[in-house]
């Protein structure tokens, strides 16, 4: 057909060969995968919002907490991805996520202690590396949905994917910001 007009049809996914049982077993393997998602999510949002209270600067400190609201925000979709899956959200892995937030700021005391920084900016380094990891955790949530078909998943997370970019520009900018001072001046920033 030539020309003019759109005669696109709505595209449906279709999995040949696949039993109700393999389908099954997918989904779970696909929820255990968000099990991951919100441990990662959990720590990230836990150290979030401890590094925003270790923070002196003003301006950083805001956009840290802002960081932090948001995390809250993408972790509570998460429950949106069960719910795609037709499967509950787990909250052993929240609790878990929780406690590995707080076990995050030993590592980056270390990682500060061997580079010779002090301050905040190891828990700033520490929380970009954290964004990092999550926003590849949601990257990989959306590349599931993508391949089971469920189109509900990436419209779910690729608004998070889009902030957790941003996110991530701004933790490496502030990372920067501070690390020079903390390094040279074994001090905060600001």
């Amino acid at each position: 057909m030539s020309g003019g007009g759109n005669m696109e049809k709505p595209v449906t996914p279709v999995l040949l060969g696949i039993d109700p049982e393999s389908w099954d077993n997918q989904l779970d393997n696909v929820e255990k995968w968000f099990e991951q998602l919100q441990l990662i999510q959990a720590s990230f949002r836990q150290f979030a919002e401890q590094t925003a209270e270790k923070i002196k600067e003003e301006h950083i400190k805001a956009e840290v907490l802002s960081i932090a609201k948001k995390a809250k925000v993408h972790e509570q979709k998460i429950g949106e991805l069960y719910e795609a899956i037709g499967r509950a959200t787990s909250s052993t892995s929240k609790m878990a996520g929780e406690l590995a937030g707080k076990l995050n700021s030993p590592l980056a005391d270390l990682k500060g202690l061997l580079g010779g920084a002090h301050g905040y900016w190891k828990d700033l380094h520490q929380l970009m590396i954290l964004n990092l990891n999550a926003l590849s955790a949601f990257a990989m949530a959306e590349q599931l949905g993508l391949a089971l078909g469920i189109m509900e998943i990436p419209e779910i997370v690729f608004p998070i994917l889009n902030e957790k970019q941003k996110n991530h520009l701004l933790l490496q900018e502030y990372s920067l910001e501070t690390g020079a001072v903390a390094v040279l001046y074994n001090k905060d920033f600001g």
